[in-house]
């Protein structure tokens, strides 16, 4: 007998990153009087606040937050991990997913296919030893393993960025796991909707984000980003943990190691994240199940709709 109860719902507010949606987040969240859950990549990881723009205590003090500084930048944190913290909180009662990894909220919606060799840590010695030598081939050879994974599994290769190498490493040890296209398992088994979802995307533009992009680093250079990576590189976190390849903190690991300068980092921090936001806009736009509304500003935020879809969900 299947089961014929009502999926729990959720709202979701997304955009790309510097857009405002954190602001309007916490807005929403007063109103709903329900807590938020932060979907961020980055603010999992303790210790990595000013890059990642975490809010303050003051802000936390006022709007209850939940998924922040879950590990330590050692340790391994998957989209798995996330979605599994997430329904921890969602099996209590209703929350407000806010962030911009839509990667995690899609984690989060929907149950993912079955592939072999998804539930190995990086850090199990078999995995750990593989990335290791693709890591090398990809420093002799950039772009080497995402030529691999076109070879294996064009479809997978195809959605994902070949920038991200933690990504296509991953698909890569899933292929091998696995000995066919991951595409072809999730063929098989595709993904199934376990979470009614309505998303609104706050974009104000590109070249609205972009300056927010140059404005926001600049804040966090005069914050003491630098200062930051500098104690967390003292503490023994580098490159080779996945927290310290996030955008931002591996710039400024290149002038903590003395292999570029101050400005040239920031600047390129700034054009990294303007890259970032157009991926965001892709990804959100085509890979989150579920019901989108597009607004422009916080004053177009729908709440009749949101209100008229969270009530259908009541009993």
């Amino acid at each position: 007998m299947t089961d014929a109860r009502p999926l729990v719902r959720a709202v979701a507010i997304c955009g790309p990153t510097a857009s405002g949606k954190a602001r309007l987040g916490r807005m929403v969240a007063e109103r709903l009087g329900q807590p938020i859950l932060v979907c961020d990549s980055v603010k999992v990881y303790r210790g990595l606040d000013i890059g990642s723009a975490k809010p303050s205590a003051e802000v936390r003090a006022r709007v209850r937050h939940e998924l922040l500084d879950l590990v330590d930048p050692d340790q391994d944190f998957s989209a798995g991990d996330y979605a599994r913290e997430a329904w921890r909180h969602l099996e209590r009662g209703a929350c407000l997913f806010v962030g911009g990894t839509g990667f995690y909220l899609r984690q989060v919606a929907l149950a993912p296919t079955t592939i072999p060799g998804a539930d190995v840590p990086p850090s199990d010695p078999r995995r750990a030893a593989f990335e290791q030598t693709w890591r090398e081939r990809e420093a002799a050879e950039p772009g080497a393993a995402h030529r691999a994974l076109a070879a294996l599994d064009p479809e997978t290769a195809a959605s994902i960025d070949p920038r991200n190498v933690v990504r296509v490493l991953r698909a890569l040890w899933l292929v091998r796991a696995a000995g066919e296209p991951i595409s072809a398992l999730r063929r098989r088994d595709p993904p199934r909707e376990r979470l009614r979802l309505l998303t609104v995307v706050l974009d104000p533009g590109v070249e609205a984000v972009d300056r927010a992009i140059e404005a926001r680093v600049h804040r966090m250079r005069a914050a003491g980003f630098l200062e930051e990576v500098e104690k967390l590189h003292g503490a023994g976190y580098h490159r080779q943990h996945k927290a310290m390849n996030s955008l931002g903190y591996r710039q400024l690991l290149d002038v903590v190691e003395g292999r570029r300068s101050v400005d040239d980092a920031f600047a390129d921090v700034v054009v990294r994240t303007r890259q970032y936001a157009r991926r965001q806009r892709a990804y959100l736009r085509t890979q989150l199940p579920g019901e989108q509304i597009h607004i422009a500003s916080p004053q177009a935020f729908p709440w009749r709709r949101v209100e008229a879809f969270l009530r259908r969900g009541v009993p």
